[in-house]
């Protein structure tokens, strides 16, 4: 981790600036952003106001560290599953299984998210997609796109004839749609969601049909991000 001047961090205070986010993010699951205050935060974490405010000058700084602390816990768990399938059928596999994974094994986190998603903007004026994305992370954000397992599949001729995009965006959509049944139902299936997902893309994918001017056949030129 680096300060925002470039120069690398004190271990110690990194694993603070960790401890404090945390502590924040469980805080914002439980009270909601409104009443999250930089007061209670310090509280949970045992320390004074100041010492949080000196690790990261605003609640606005605080709330992009958030954001990019919750990126990098998902990007490192899905990230390397992903490089480690050999095929885009195990890719595609991997791809639900992790995302599923993480999202039901980080429900105060999921929590924490949806309440900055409706209770906070952010004063410099950015979209709060926008905040956490720093180059790395949007690079690795992009290397996820369902998209490109899919039309590698039909390259390969792993897999059959479909439209790479409308099926890329009904599966990003299936991934993200368990996310508000785990927050409603804390007992909820998401691994068994998660196979079920397997199973219907799996017979998508490895189906054949008629090509179509959506689908593009077999000519499906593979889209490198930039």
């Amino acid at each position: 981790m680096r300060s925002e001047k470039g120069r690398p961090e004190s271990f110690t205070r990194a694993a603070r600036k960790a401890q404090i986010v945390g502590c924040a993010i469980e805080v914002i699951a439980e009270v909601g952003f409104a009443q999250a205050s930089i007061r209670k935060i310090a509280d949970r974490v045992g320390i004074a106001m100041s010492a949080v405010l000196y690790h990261f000058g605003s609640k606005d700084n605080l709330v992009d560290a958030i954001v990019e602390h919750m990126y990098r816990t998902m990007l490192a768990r899905v990230v390397p599953a992903l490089d480690a399938a050999p095929t885009s059928a195990e890719k595609l596999d991997v791809y639900i299984r992790c995302c599923i994974e993480y999202f039901g094994t980080h429900r105060v986190a999921l929590q924490a998210l949806a309440s900055l998603g409706t209770g906070y903007r952010p004063s410099d004026g950015r979209r709060f997609e926008e905040l956490g994305l720093r180059p790395d992370i949007a690079a690795q954000l992009a290397s996820l796109d369902p998209a490109i397992i899919l039309r590698a599949g039909q390259n390969d001729g792993e897999f059959g004839d479909f439209p790479v995009e409308s099926t890329a965006t009904a599966l990003r959509g299936a991934v993200n749609g368990v996310v508000e049944k785990i927050l409603r139902e804390p007992d909820y299936d998401a691994k068994g969601y998660g196979e079920d997902l397997v199973e219907m893309f799996g017979r998508i994918v490895r189906g054949a049909r008629c090509a179509s001017p959506r689908s593009g056949g077999g000519d499906v030129v593979p889209h490198i991000p930039s």
